[in-house]
């Protein structure tokens, strides 16, 4: 079960840091400092909270990813 819970970590990040590939460069060094940030600050934290962590950055992808579809329609 560990491997999935860091599979699916990694996953997430790298998904994340994918869409700020859009944004202009100092944007995207912002957002990429903030998601490295994030996650490294919540390598330590207890299950529960990883669940949480990890849900609510689950909804910030999608949101964003429903954004950048709507950026590229325009």
């Amino acid at each position: 079960m560990p491997g999935t819970h860091v599979s699916r970590v990694h996953s997430l990040y790298r998904r994340i840091l994918q869409l700020h590939w859009v944004l202009p460069p100092d944007l995207k060094s912002l957002g990429d400092q903030y998601v490295k940030d994030e996650f490294r600050q919540h390598k330590t934290i207890g299950s529960d909270e990883a669940q949480r962590f990890l849900q609510e950055q689950e909804v910030m992808h999608q949101l964003f990813t429903e954004w950048n579809l709507i950026l590229c329609i325009k």
